[in-house]
């Protein structure tokens, strides 16, 4: 046997089905280092895989799983009550939250009383109100100066 046929034979050798050829199989690894280590490492390799192969469950799990699941067992009237009030006391909750911040917060309207104007600022107010025909928008364009938003 060479090593080509050894290598072809070796799961025949560890699952226990190779019959025929078993003596020459065992002559050749004691002859050749580097077949037995092979095998060595074979061996190795299935028992790590065994060891990491997930557990199958028993068969009569899904019917316990089933059996179990159908009992019906009464909630005590204590427990529901609890659990009533827990509810109501949440929706209440939410109704308040709800209403509190329902409506969108106002920011109040900027009034602005000009009591004297610099003759810097006549020239800045004159240069832009020709420039706008609508007043909004020279409001506007004034509230952004001021507020030192742009």
């Amino acid at each position: 046997m060479n090593c080509a046929e050894f290598s072809d034979r070796v799961f025949d050798f560890l699952q226990g089905t190779l019959h025929e050829e078993r003596e020459e199989f065992v002559r050749h690894r004691s002859g050749c280092a580097a077949c037995a280590g092979r095998l060595e490492g074979i061996r190795e390799n299935e028992q790590i895989l065994t060891g990491a192969r997930a557990p199958s469950a028993p068969a009569d799990l899904w019917p316990r799983i089933a059996a179990a699941i159908a009992q019906t067992r009464p909630i005590p009237f204590r427990l529901l009550r609890v659990a009533s009030g827990l509810g109501a006391a949440a929706a209440l909750l939410l109704a308040v939250t709800l209403f509190a911040t329902g409506s969108a917060p106002r920011t109040p309207p900027l009034k602005l009383v000009v009591q004297e104007v610099a003759p810097e600022s006549q020239r800045t107010f004159r240069s832009l109100v020709p420039k706008y025909e609508d007043v909004d928008a020279a409001t506007a364009m004034v509230d952004t100066i001021l507020r030192n938003d742009y």
